[in-house]
């Protein structure tokens, strides 16, 4: 099997390795020219290209029976609701066009954000739930690049919440310290939603699990039966605990305040092998009635 996967960051290069480790062979794209040599000992080739050009995509996917696209956007370049709108228009949407015209099976990395705080109701959300928050940037142009995807028979999404434990990543903690130095200690999302969290090496195990097993659709990537605790109880402790100032929440990226069902990629044999981070050791989850959980 031949695969590309447009963007080599943590996941990418994570993704690349374990496909290689079962004979796959990789193309792997960066828009970094100097980036080259070290992306080399993760991938089969490696390509020079941004995702929103078209042209550059085909070539690369010329020989390839399914495109990954993995691409994230950079935080630094969303600070306000118009850097977000240019940014995550060019990362995402343009990026799955490009797949969309170049491979029918795709398989794209997508974000509960689409999911706004939910809407009305009160069950869990699952992969039938309508989208919302369509005014914030992030969260449309997540959904304008799964709407790409899915035009196409083998298109694949997984819809995740927020990552951890990537290798070099920012631990919560430093991402504390990091809205504290560089956003002045104000945040985009909502205080009361949940923070669900997920550890990168099963996101790349969902991944390759949506691959192997030819899964076609939208998939919720989380844990099934915990409700985490939410952004403001996390982020008040780790500021406590580091004697920072606690954060403003903004609310201009919503998430969901109710639990999130994951059960449609369960029912497919995949489970997650990591639980929630260590530092929610000791803060209480969120309860949840006999009725959110169904």
């Amino acid at each position: 099997m031949n695969v590309l996967i447009i963007g080599m960051g943590h996941i990418g290069k994570a993704l690349a390795a374990d496909l290689k480790s079962v004979g796959t062979s990789v193309t792997g794209t960066t828009t970094t020219p100097s980036k080259v040599a070290d992306l080399q000992a993760f991938a089969d080739r490696v390509k020079v290209l941004r995702g929103a050009e078209t042209d550059k995509v085909r070539a690369a996917a010329e020989h390839a029976d399914a495109i990954i696209v993995a691409a994230a956007p950079n935080v630094r370049q969303a600070r306000t609701p118009e850097e977000r709108a240019s940014h995550y228009k060019d990362v995402l949407e343009e990026t799955c066009v490009s797949a969309a015209a170049a491979c029918d099976r795709i398989i794209f990395l997508s974000s509960f954000s689409v999911y706004g705080d939910g809407g009305a109701g009160s069950g869990a959300i699952t992969e039938a739930t309508p989208v919302s928050n369509q005014a914030e940037p992030s969260a449309h142009y997540y959904h304008r690049a799964e709407q790409a995807v899915l035009t196409r028979s083998g298109g694949c999404v997984l819809r995740y919440p927020d990552m951890y434990g990537a290798p070099g990543d920012l631990s919560f903690p430093d991402r504390v310290r990091l809205a504290q130095s560089y956003f002045k200690g104000n945040v985009i999302f909502s205080a009361d939603a949940p923070l669900y969290a997920i550890h990168f090496e099963d996101v790349t195990r969902s991944v390759v699990h949506a691959l192997q097993h030819n899964l076609r659709g939208v998939f919720n990537v989380c844990e099934n039966e915990r409700v985490p605790p939410t952004n403001k109880v996390v982020f008040d402790a780790i500021c406590d605990r580091a004697g920072l100032d606690r954060m403003n929440f903004l609310s201009q990226i919503k998430a969901p305040l109710r639990q999130i069902s994951s059960q449609k990629i369960h029912d497919t044999g995949f489970q997650l092998k990591h639980g929630s981070p260590d530092f929610f050791a000791g803060l209480a989850p969120l309860a949840v009635t006999k009725d959110a959980a169904q």
